[in-house]
């Protein structure tokens, strides 16, 4: 098994970035502006948002050529309008995701100026898998440093809480449960400590972790509903099967 081609790599890069952005779009649009008041409320946020929607969902159906001028261009634009976005909220509105929504889209822009020169698409693809290995390796190392990533308590508050996730009832139903807490926090740590690897490790091993982290998204996505940090690490996958150290042969 060989690594995954970088122009197949950054064409699902585009089509996954393009549907993670027309649902934080569609979010945005419904949670942030129907009410007079909040906090991206006005006519130029709504017209802005309907923009982005119709360009996201442009990306998505992949009516441009990954590596083309046109799709460089498209990317620039939704780049800017997240820039907007934040600036509008003074910081990023959905926090953790739409930072790595950003990154993304930074990268792929890098990449997609690869019709100037190939160059650009090792660096726009390296940029994405870069941000990926570093948003798990120092997760992990922050949570290595407290007891309750250990002995389970963590996930039992994660679990129980009452807010601000919406936790499922079968979720709710295993925090009671200490050994499933205590596993699932060794789990949740070892991955993100480990998940730093995928870069060294041979293709067909590349796979089943990123099958496992990839799983462990949809896993979050159900039991808490956080289902927009699923589509915003989703891009970073193909570039991360497209990069990587070669040791040996």
């Amino acid at each position: 098994m060989t690594a995954l081609d970088p122009n197949v790599a950054l064409f699902w890069v585009h089509r996954l970035l393009g549907a993670g952005l027309v649902l934080q779009t569609s979010e945005l649009w419904v949670t942030r502006t129907v009410y007079e008041n909040g906090v991206l409320a006005g006519r130029s946020v709504v017209l802005g948002l309907g923009l982005r929607w119709i360009l996201a969902a442009v990306l998505t159906v992949g009516v441009l050529p990954s590596g083309s001028f046109a799709a460089a261009a498209l990317q620039a634009v939704l780049l800017g309008s997240s820039a907007w976005l934040t600036a509008r909220s003074r910081g990023p509105v959905g926090g953790g995701s739409d930072s790595m929504f950003f990154q993304v889209q930074l990268g792929a822009f890098l990449a997609s100026l690869s019709a100037w020169s190939p160059l650009f698409l090792q660096i726009g693809l390296g940029w994405i898998a870069v941000q990926c290995v570093l948003s798990y390796g120092l997760a992990g190392a922050a949570k290595v440093r407290h007891v309750n990533w250990w002995n389970g308590q963590a996930m039992r508050n994660l679990l129980t809480s009452e807010g601000p996730y919406e936790v499922s009832k079968p979720a709710r139903a295993l925090g009671r449960w200490r050994g499933a807490c205590l596993i699932a926090g060794w789990g949740v740590v070892i991955g993100e400590l480990c998940f730093p690897l995928v870069l060294i490790l041979p293709p067909e091993d590349k796979v089943t972790l990123v099958g496992a982290a990839l799983l462990f998204h949809v896993l979050i996505a159900f039991t808490l509903g956080l289902n927009r940090f699923f589509w915003a690490w989703a891009p970073t996958y193909p570039a991360v099967l497209a990069v990587g150290v070669r040791l040996g042969s």
